[in-house]
């Protein structure tokens, strides 16, 4: 668990909740008990200070909003209750305190249910889905290099052997064709499409959803 980087950490006490309870007025106590929790912030010099004042625990367990009013008292790193949505979803959220009006936030931590989770850097989201795309249009970019083929008889088309999405082993390959300059066509031909030219253009559109579908 050490090892474990705390934004791929999950953490819970189901011990602790049914001794205590989990309630708005006892989360933060909850969460001190994770490896989330910093041991040099605010919080845990106002618990250290109500060890030896008891009018200090008095006002801690009567008044919900003391321990917020006192931190706003101090500067450093606190944590505070910044959403609730009892009785099963809480975000606490990890700021540095600067003056009783201004703190800037460092990370956000939510609790569903049991569960303790850091929330991930947007850095991180950005860099991973990014990772995805370019993966994605990699493989496109791969497939089309493939595709295309000339032959004398057929001209300039493009072959699929198989259905890279669906992995079809046993569907047969591909042709779509493109027409020879120069090639003669029929009237009848221009007015009604053959069975052939009708199935090649059915698999083109096929093909290109397919492609499209991947990116």
């Amino acid at each position: 668990m050490n090892n474990t980087p705390l934004d791929e950490l999950q953490w819970k006490s189901p011990e602790w909740i049914q001794t205590f309870g989990l309630r708005t007025d006892n989360v933060l106590e909850y969460f001190s008990q994770s490896p989330f929790f910093d041991r040099s912030s605010n919080n845990q010099v106002l618990k250290m200070q109500s060890q030896f004042n008891e009018q200090f625990q008095i006002q801690l367990q009567q008044n919900p909003h003391f321990l917020q009013q006192e931190l706003k008292k101090m500067k450093g790193v606190e944590f505070i209750v910044a959403y609730t949505q009892e009785p099963n979803f809480w975000v606490i959220r990890k700021q540095f305190r600067k003056s009783p009006n201004e703190a800037d936030a460092l990370n956000d931590y939510y609790i569903i249910g049991a569960n303790v989770y850091m929330a991930p850097v947007l850095n991180d989201v950005i860099s991973s889905r990014l990772l995805s795309t370019t993966l994605a249009l990699r493989k496109a970019m791969n497939t089309l290099h493939q595709m295309p083929k000339f032959s004398p008889t057929e001209g300039h088309y493009y072959h699929q052997d198989t259905d890279p999405y669906l992995g079809d082993k046993s569907r047969p390959g591909t042709i779509i064709n493109t027409p020879n300059i120069g090639t003669t066509v029929s009237n009848t031909n221009l007015n009604t499409p053959s069975d052939k030219e009708a199935a090649d253009r059915n698999t083109n559109s096929s093909t290109l959803i397919s492609l499209l579908n991947m990116l």
